[in-house]
């Protein structure tokens, strides 16, 4: 393994046994800021009491997007410092909600010569705008796998509604009733110019795709 790639699972670990640590003194401790609803905050905290709360686990989890751009390329950003859960409702039909905090300054590419444009004021701005913040607040199933989360979604100090398409599976189990550890994949898509995105309309595709692929493990 190449001596960046293990550093970089050494930075994810650590960085995983810190926001453990965190989340462990109280369910949704880092996003007491204000920003989310209390009354949300209290609902996802009585989850995780009545063993529904499940927290993303950043060291095998990828939260990015992809922008289309002249001549006929894609952009791909991915961003490795990011603290999130997910509340399964009692019954299906039922509400869930979702929580997720992205630190932008962890924006990572392997297209190195287009990652500052992107961090940049002209379009993630990373020093004025230190994070983005999606809080899902409520769900439809289609079924008990799959389904839509609708919330809000904060970029750039701009609040606009987003959906994301959700699937779910459970990948393992501890005993209990319900999934140690399971796999959701979320995908939506925003118009870039609703963020204040405005720059280099004729050469960047106003759509940007919005890609989770997280693995949420069970609170305990």
């Amino acid at each position: 393994m190449p001596a960046t790639g293990l550093l970089r699972i050494i930075l994810l670990a650590t960085l995983a046994l810190v926001l453990g640590a965190a989340l462990g003194v109280e369910p949704c401790s880092p996003f007491e800021d204000g920003r989310v609803d209390a009354g949300l905050l209290q609902r996802m905290r009585q989850a995780a009491e009545n063993g529904r709360l499940y927290r993303v686990d950043p060291v095998v989890s990828k939260v990015g997007f992809c922008v289309r751009h002249f001549p006929g390329q894609e952009f791909r950003g991915e961003f490795t410092n990011f603290v999130g859960g997910f509340m399964f409702p009692p019954l299906l039909g039922q509400q869930s909600q979702a929580l997720l905090l992205i630190h932008t300054a962890s924006l990572s590419s392997e297209q190195d010569d287009l990652l500052p444009l992107v961090a940049g004021h002209k379009f993630m701005d990373i020093g004025r705008y230190p994070d983005i913040l999606f809080v899902g607040h409520t769900a439809h199933w289609e079924t008990d796998l799959h389904g839509h989360i609708h919330g809000d979604l904060t970029l750039r100090g701009v609040t606009q509604p987003v959906t994301f398409e959700i699937i779910i599976r459970a990948l393992e189990y501890g005993g209990g009733e319900r999934p140690a550890r399971i796999h959701l994949q979320g995908r939506s898509q925003v118009e870039r110019s609703d963020f204040d995105m405005n720059s280099h309309r004729f050469f960047v595709s106003e759509i940007v795709r919005l890609c989770l692929d997280v693995e949420l493990v069970h609170w305990k």
